[in-house]
């Protein structure tokens, strides 16, 4: 897989189209494993994609218990296995992004795997495929970088000037997994 995850949060129109697609992949059970949040509901109806970041050292994984989280190769953590769950909840207080949740009808953990059927043959996730306004898209590390760059050249163009509290507003947020 040479490909990641791209979010622009400000394109987000908030359809939750990516939410049905994901209801729609192969294993999900019609259960989504992606959320569409709102920024600041009082203020605000400005939504973001909540997913999962992919981590390099996720702390679902590193808590569980029972080695029921799995990463593969390529880096994508995957939801708990169903044999190896024991339903302690660990994984989900322990994500810093409150991505994992719990089904207690079946007794499992379960999130975000980018779609793994799919993403490890490069084809993009089901949200990331179907997403109408871009905020989610599927590319390569070298468009990711060329996107970033021009997002900082669109904020100076505008007089916009990052802060150490606001930085985060300037350069899209990118996940996933790649190689170099």
């Amino acid at each position: 897989m040479n490909k990641i995850m791209y979010l622009e949060f400000e394109r987000c129109i908030g359809c939750r189209a990516c939410q049905a697609a994901c209801r729609e992949c192969g294993d999900h059970d019609a259960k989504e494993r992606n959320y569409v949040e709102y920024i600041d509901f009082t203020e605000s109806r400005q939504t973001f994609p909540m997913m999962c970041m992919q981590c390099k050292d996720p702390a679902c994984a590193r808590v569980c218990p029972a080695n029921a989280i799995q990463i593969t190769e390529e880096g994508v953590v995957l939801s708990a296995m169903e044999e190896k769950c024991i339903g302690c909840r660990n994984c989900t207080f322990a994500c810093p992004f409150g991505i994992p949740k719990f089904d207690f009808e079946e007794n499992k953990m379960y999130k975000c795997d980018m779609c793994y059927d799919r993403s490890k043959f490069d084809i993009a996730p089901m949200c990331a495929s179907v997403c109408p306004s871009e905020a989610i898209r599927f590319i390569d590390f070298d468009e990711m970088q060329s996107l970033r760059r021009k997002r900082t050249q669109m904020n100076l163009i505008e007089g916009k000037k990052p802060s150490e509290q606001d930085k985060w507003q300037y350069v899209p947020e990118f996940f996933g997994v790649y190689t170099d």
